[in-house]
């Protein structure tokens, strides 16, 4: 996969043994280029930005890209990040638990009807049981760390499991890691096969290992290093 940005000369390619890095000393094409990938993230949409296999085949990115910008709330409780983890448990439960969820609920309901029969008003439980409203019941959320790093990682864990995104775009992410911290996080994404993109509005000079780099300078001169 590789992305086309169309005022750019290279395009930015992806490989299982890498990740890939974009560091724009220009602020003007660095806001352009992270505005033209979130407008993709928030509304599906980008006049700029293509995707494209292999083949050359353009790919819709449409709900297949997140963006990260703020490091201290990564959104992982947010009502459209809960709604994928309750679908992928819901999809992972066999018949036998089903059955036993079911069970269990319609014995909570019968309590509840026998209490209710008690108080002089018209009330009614819902009859209808279903597992995806069982899943409500548990509000499930995320439990994040104080340490970025293993945030980070849980990402790459989050995306692996529900496959809900092909591309993780990382906004000035080296500002926060060490050396070694970056290359623990390239190696875990390289790994679990999750294609990862950094974009810093600074360059850092020589890539690093694990590295596919494209620097755009201020003068907007492009230096690919891989």
């Amino acid at each position: 996969m590789k992305i086309k940005i169309n005022y750019l000369d290279h395009e930015i390619e992806f490989s299982k043994e890498s990740v890939s890095v974009l560091e724009i000393e220009n602020k003007k094409y660095f806001y352009r280029i992270v505005l033209g990938l979130y407008n993709i993230f928030q509304k599906n949409i980008s006049d700029e930005i293509i995707f494209l296999d292999e083949q050359n085949h353009e790919l819709n990115y449409s709900n297949k890209l997140k963006i990260f910008i703020d490091y201290f709330d990564f959104q992982l409780g947010s009502k459209k990040v809960i709604n994928e983890i309750s679908r992928y448990i819901e999809s992972e439960l066999d018949e036998e638990h089903r059955e036993q969820l079911i069970k269990q609920y319609t014995k909570i309901g019968n309590i509840y009807k026998k209490i209710l029969n008690e108080i002089d008003l018209p009330l009614s439980i819902n009859p209808d049981i279903d597992i995806e409203n069982l899943t409500k019941l548990m509000k499930l959320n995320i439990v994040m760390k104080n340490d970025l790093l293993d945030n980070l990682l849980l990402l790459i864990d989050l995306e692996k499991v529900l496959k809900t995104n092909n591309l993780l775009v990382f906004v000035n992410l080296k500002q926060y890691l060490t050396r070694e911290e970056l290359l623990e996080f390239y190696k875990y994404s390289i790994y679990n096969q999750v294609d990862v993109l950094l974009i810093d509005s600074q360059s850092y000079g020589t890539k690093l290992e694990f590295e596919k780099k494209l620097i755009i300078d201020s003068d907007l001169d492009e230096f690919m290093l891989e």
